[in-house]
């Protein structure tokens, strides 16, 4: 290797003539001397302004620094190569003057021939360290970029040595390591250590590049995973080495693990997700998208979703969706089109991926096909508002209506008239020949009122055989008219079950704005005037009338006693079992009250409850209900000590009151009662105002207080808000449970009501069960829990305490109890 002339050299020379005649053979050669210089102290200032490429330096100098200490501070700061030119070369000049690692020595005087080949393989081996250092230095940067460390272990000698990013390896110590081999394994998992042993004894053997794992524990304690790539080196004399990079690998590990997750995740789930790029083109699907669309993952590859499905969703499609939302996260109802062409509704979510700078590059999408669930809402929709045995609209429906028409009747400056019809004989009809061919007359019935009536006139069935006609656009001789229409209809007898049924019906009939200015006093008022219509022989109709006073006077002796009742504890609270339909054992009660007047005798709940809404005692009533049934049911445990749950009724107009939740508290409190075994069962319709009902749902939840939703699907319109609402179970109510098992139309809505109730996660409690073959078949479908006449008749609590300790809490296989 050749040096590049001229070279800069230095000259350091005490001995002025010397430095002169060395200075011209040096230039005579070719070479440039930068600097020359007397002393060491001056060759250390020089040395950083001139930075030549070679020091010639004689060992005895002027001032307190010789050319040896000189040398070492150049060699070590500027890294610049010395040669010493000296008279002297007794041992023990020579041997300080090589512990300095000098580049060259020669004694003074010599040849120039002599100096000028010194002088190059001074500046060759120079070169060569460089281009080493330079490799050690890229090596080195290399390391660092890909946070890897070095280990070299000499087997002869049993030795090991690591630099490089080995820090969970060697936290206790500085890099580079020098250790024993078996100082090295103990840092290794002693799980891991025979199996690196045996390894790199396999690379030794063969001379085959090795791959392997290892495990060690970091400063706080926490594991770590290492990967390490090593290979075996022959050398002489037994020289062996191995030598291999080590890599800590554990968030690695962690990724690849989430990744195999979010695999099997994304190709397992029952949602179908599509991955698309920024630009809106598809580039993966999973199995579920091509089972709900019926597109292959071929097919759709590159393809933009929104145009492919043919999705429709009012905020736009995706790429209008994506503009501007800072969140990154979107859902809702969309509709989409199968590859067969065929629509379907489905529930989609949107989520962006984002790169370190914040720019989209993926968004993820996943929808659902809610094909099942719309269908579910829309026959509970139905069932929300109209009555399921006849499919006329029932009260929800009706009241709703009826508002509207008497808004309408107030700007049109025109009558209204409402009918209410009560058939005469009807509980004799069901009472002697049965539930089903009530069901049967009734449904008759209905069709017949139908046939009577105009298009615009609404007919519902408020409930029983009770059927309201609300007439619009009409004036009170109209009234008359199709109330005669409707008694003549029903003259003709009905064929059910081979035989002739006859009934009848008695009619009120009530005017706005005559009798009344809102729906509540016009339906009073139609009552009234049709409980005159029964008492003067039935089978006829009446219009309401002031002086229609007695049936008024009897409410106001109901409520006067009933709030004496509720002051002086004059009322009572049955209980009727609710069992785990499964096991037959007993889970609950429901709370019944029940009142025996001196005065009226035993008065139905169906004559004292209403009379208690309309005049606002319900409220009293509720909260008496409630601490009684508490108190007496406090204490009632199964045999493993857990407290019988307790289901209390609670009025829509007391649900809504502002203290409802506090008087609910303050009862617990006072009779200590668990919160956490009460239920509180909420009619549908009052759950009517959303966001206040669902403020007082969350707070009887954070008591720790179960709701339950009582007659499920007679009331309730909104499929979309009662899942957002805490409930816990709902109830089946009775009229769809007499239909069971033999009616198509009735199972087919138990069923769809149990399968909600299951997929929103709630459970499920059956009314009204009479007979076994119900019970098996509420079973089958999923019902978990029921309560009826089948079971037990609601008992006062010391009959439940007998009742509970001679059943142990379970039933077995029992029919009326």
């Amino acid at each position: 290797m050749n040096a590049p002339l001229p070279a800069n050299l230095m000259l350091v020379e005490d001995e002025r003539i010397v430095a002169y005649d060395l200075k011209n053979q040096l230039q005579s050669m070719g070479y440039t001397v930068c600097a020359m210089v007397a002393s060491g102290e001056q060759a250390m200032e020089r040395v950083p302004l001139d930075i030549p490429d070679l020091v010639l330096m004689d060992i005895h100098l002027e001032g307190g620094i010789d050319g040896i200490d000189a040398a070492i501070r150049i060699q070590a700061t500027h890294k610049i190569p010395v040669i010493f030119l000296t008279a002297y070369a007794e041992d023990e000049t020579l041997s300080r003057a090589l512990a300095s690692r000098p580049f060259g020595y020669l004694i003074k005087p010599c040849e120039a021939r002599e100096l000028h080949a010194m002088i190059q393989m001074a500046l060759a081996r120079r070169e060569v360290e460089v281009a080493v250092e330079q490799s050690e230095l890229r090596l080195k940067l290399a390391l660092d970029a890909a946070s890897l460390g070095v280990l070299e272990w000499l087997p002869g000698s049993g030795r090991l040595s690591a630099d490089g990013h080995m820090g969970v390896l060697y936290r206790d110590r500085r890099l580079p390591v020098d250790e024993s081999w078996q100082e090295f394994l103990e840092r290794v998992a002693a799980a891991d250590r025979e199996r690196v042993s045996s390894t790199l004894d396999d690379a030794l053997s063969h001379g085959r590049p090795v791959l392997f794992g290892f495990r060690t524990r970091d400063a706080n304690g926490s594991q770590r995973e290492l990967e390490a790539h090593a290979k075996a080196y022959r050398g002489l004399a037994g020289n062996d080495r191995v030598v291999g990079i080590v890599q800590d690998v554990t968030q690695r590990r962690r990724d690849e693990a989430r990744l195999r997750q979010s695999a099997v995740v994304f190709h397992t789930t029952a949602e179908a997700i599509i991955i698309t790029d920024a630009a809106c083109r598809i580039v993966a699907v999973n199995a579920a998208f091509t089972r709900i669309t019926g597109y292959s993952e071929a097919e759709v590859v590159g393809a933009d979703p929104d145009q492919l499905l043919r999705i429709r969703r009012e905020e736009g499609d995706l790429s209008h969706l994506l503009e501007g939302n800072s969140e990154g996260y979107w859902q809702g109802d969309i509709v989409c089109h199968r590859r067969g062409g065929e629509p379907f509704p489905a529930w989609q979510s949107l989520s962006v991926v984002r790169d370190a700078s914040g720019r989209i590059t993926h968004v993820v999408t996943a929808f659902s096909d809610v094909t099942d669930i719309h269908e579910a809402a829309r026959q509970l929709d139905h069932l929300a508002h109209h009555d399921p045995l006849t499919g006329l609209p029932n009260r929800l429906l009706f009241d709703d209506r009826f508002a509207h028409a008497i808004e309408q009747a107030q700007r049109q400056q025109e009558p209204c008239l409402l009918l209410f019809l009560d058939l005469d004989g009807f509980k004799a009809v069901n009472d002697t020949m049965g539930h089903s061919v009530g069901d049967e007359l009734l449904r008759g019935v209905s069709e017949r009122l139908k046939a009577v009536l105009r298009h615009s006139d609404t007919l519902a069935r408020l409930g029983g055989d009770e059927f309201v006609i609300l007439a619009t656009s009409a004036n009170p001789g109209y009234a008359s008219f199709v109330a005669q229409k409707i008694l003549d209809s029903l003259r003709e007898p009905f064929h059910l079950a081979g035989e002739e049924v006859s009934v009848s019906g008695s009619i009120g009939i009530s005017v706005y704005p005559d009798h009344g200015n809102d729906p509540n006093s016009l339906m009073r008022a139609a009552d009234i005037a049709m409980y005159v219509a029964k008492t003067k022989g039935r089978n006829g109709f009446h219009f309401f009338s002031a002086d229609l006073s007695a049936q008024t006077h009897e409410r106001m002796r109901i409520e006067q006693g009933l709030r004496r009742a509720i002051d002086v504890n004059g009322l009572d609270v049955h209980y009727q079992p609710q069992l785990d339909l499964a096991e037959r054992r007993i889970v609950g009660v429901e709370a019944l009250v029940r009142w025996k007047s001196d005065e009226f005798g035993v008065v139905a709940p169906a004559r004292f409850i209403p009379i208690a809404e309309d005049t606002g005692i319900i409220d009293k009533l509720g909260r008496w209900v409630l601490r009684q049934a508490c108190s007496e049911i406090a204490g009632l445990t199964d045999p493993q000590g857990k407290q019988l749950r307790l289901a209390v009724n609670v009025s829509p107009r007391q649900f809504m009151r502002d203290d409802f939740v506090a008087s609910v508290s303050e009862v617990l409190q006072e009779v200590g009662f668990p919160a956490a075994a009460l239920e509180l069962e909420i009619t549908e319709s009052a759950l009517q105002s959303t966001e206040r009902s669902r403020g007082i749902l969350n707070e009887l939840k954070q008591l720790g207080i179960s709701i339950s939703i009582d007659d499920f699907g007679t009331g309730y319109s909104s499929l979309s808000v009662l899942r957002d609402l805490p409930v816990d179970r709902i109830k089946i109510d009775q009229s769809f449970v007499v239909e069971l098992p033999h009616r198509s139309e009735g199972l087919a809505i138990v069923e769809a009501i149990v399968a909600l109730g299951r997929a929103m996660g709630m459970g499920i409690v059956a009314e009204g069960i009479e007979q076994d073959d119900q019970a098996r078949t509420l079973q089958q479908l999923g019902c978990g829990e029921g309560q009826g006449y089948l079971f037990s008749r609601p008992l006062a609590y010391l009959d439940l305490v007998d009742f509970w300790r001679g059943k142990g809490g379970t039933m077995g296989a029992i029919g009326h109890a």
